[in-house]
């Protein structure tokens, strides 16, 4: 049964996928669809022909909650080919607000994460605190030269780029900025160049089939560990959302201010009150989309 709400919900994620520092994890886990996510694709196996064979394609359609993946996966990539453009263009025109917008997002999500959490001890704390210390220091790492641009080293970029964007707090284009392999991905989509963008999408599929099914297992043996440490990738991806920065070249290098400092270093407005105000409007945002999200990721069954 096709649920509308997932597409859209797709959309939102594809969205986020394109902005260098966001997460489409993130939104997956905002609103409410990240296990299912998870424990679908953990379930793409090969006994599911064995479930084609004994009982049918629809059986195994079933099984597999594809309708719920396509129709995320349509979501995604429709979202991609239209709004990436002008996700681009706003990032160029007024980064402020938007990057506010962003901030907003993480920093409501965090909350909400955690707060369906049973667990909340030393462990918890610890898992949210390692987190946080990851994600900061994946925002804060120099970038590596591209070793090339041959096949193999597009594969192995789709592996790490995947894994990383299945994860809430850390961008999958972001890790492919920090392998300098952010601009040849682009130029081999502008140039057409199928044998290196298959190179790079096998990369995705084998390290997405393989990544989820360690996600599948820790998430349902040590729940709400996974998810404070989820929650804590998510505060640490703020660093890299602060809207009063400059980048340097592709987003690298970037340097932090306060926004006094930024109107005078760029003899812009610092736009103080818009940027707030796009917080709250996303902090609300959040709010509403956890009031009608179908799962909150919460443990179905109390941890051991």
């Amino acid at each position: 049964m096709i649920r509308p709400g997932i597409f859209f919900r797709g959309m939102a994620m594809g969205a986020a996928d394109v902005v260098p520092g966001v997460s489409g994890g993130t939104l997956a886990l905002i609103t409410g669809i990240y296990e299912e996510l998870i424990n679908t694709l953990g379930g793409i196996t090969p006994r599911l022909l064995t479930v084609w064979r004994q009982q049918g394609f629809v059986a195994a359609w079933q099984q597999a909650n594809l309708t719920f993946l396509f129709t995320l996966l349509a979501g995604i990539f429709t979202s991609i080919a239209v709004l990436a453009r002008l996700i681009t263009w706003l990032l160029d025109t007024h980064p402020v607000p938007v990057w506010a917008f962003f901030s907003g997002l993480i920093l409501a999500s965090i909350f909400l994460v955690l707060k369906p959490l049973q667990q909340r001890g030393p462990v918890q704390i610890g898992a949210f605190l390692l987190g946080t210390g990851v994600a900061v220091t994946i925002g804060l790492a120099p970038a590596l030269s591209a070793a090339g641009s041959g096949a193999l080293v597009f594969f192995f970029s789709g592996m790490l780029a995947i894994c990383a964007m299945i994860l809430p707090g850390i961008s999958g284009s972001f890790i492919l900025l920090l392998l300098g392999m952010y601009q040849p991905v682009l130029e081999a989509v502008k140039q057409a160049e199928f044998g290196l963008l298959l190179a790079f999408l096998s990369g995705c599929a084998v390290g997405l089939l393989s990544f989820v099914h360690v996600l599948k297992w820790t998430l349902h043996r040590f729940h709400d560990t996974v998810m404070a440490l989820l929650a804590g990738f998510m505060a640490g991806s703020l660093l890299k959302l602060w809207p009063w920065r400059l980048s340097g070249e592709h987003g690298l290098g970037d340097t932090w201010l306060w926004p006094s400092q930024y109107a005078a270093i760029t003899e812009q407005s610092a736009q103080l009150p818009l940027a707030l105000t796009m917080v709250a409007v996303a902090a609300g945002l959040v709010w509403l989309l956890y009031r009608v999200a179908p799962v909150h990721n919460v443990a179905q069954t109390p941890q051991g």
